[in-house]
């Protein structure tokens, strides 16, 4: 049998999220950060510390949804400038799992600094935007 070649193509979404200390300031309590459709796929994308967190000790990001809280980051470093990439899993969103969600475990005192940039690249299962050969 001989393999149907699809003719149907569309562009990365795109989705960004500036956020500070200010929004996840409680450790273990996730934050809603952006919400995805359903049938979407995550194809890409990343953390982008680009104020470190001062906490006294450790301060680390999980990026998740209600199912698996770090099903795209499992512990970025908020005390370091830096990226982190998202992990590519090709897990199809449903429904239940469509809004993201920023998880901070912090140890020490609380931050009084820190920025970053949360960006996810994906496209949605099934939905044809350009015609190609």
């Amino acid at each position: 049998m001989a393999l149907k070649k699809p003719a149907e193509r569309q562009d990365l979404i795109v989705a960004t999220v500036d956020f500070t200390f200010a929004d996840i300031a409680t450790t273990a309590v996730a934050v809603p950060a952006m919400e995805l459709p359903p049938n979407a796929i995550v194809a890409g994308g990343d953390i982008v510390v680009t104020t470190v967190w001062n906490t006294g000790t450790t301060a680390a990001l999980a990026v998740g949804d209600v199912t698996t809280t770090n099903r795209y980051v499992a512990a970025a470093d908020l005390k370091a400038l830096g990226r982190t990439a998202l992990t590519l899993t090709g897990f199809t969103v449903t429904s239940v799992q469509k809004l993201l969600s920023l998880l901070p475990t912090y140890v020490g005192g609380a931050a009084t600094t820190g920025a970053a940039r949360l960006t996810v690249h994906y496209y949605i299962k099934a939905r044809g935007t350009h015609p190609a050969g």
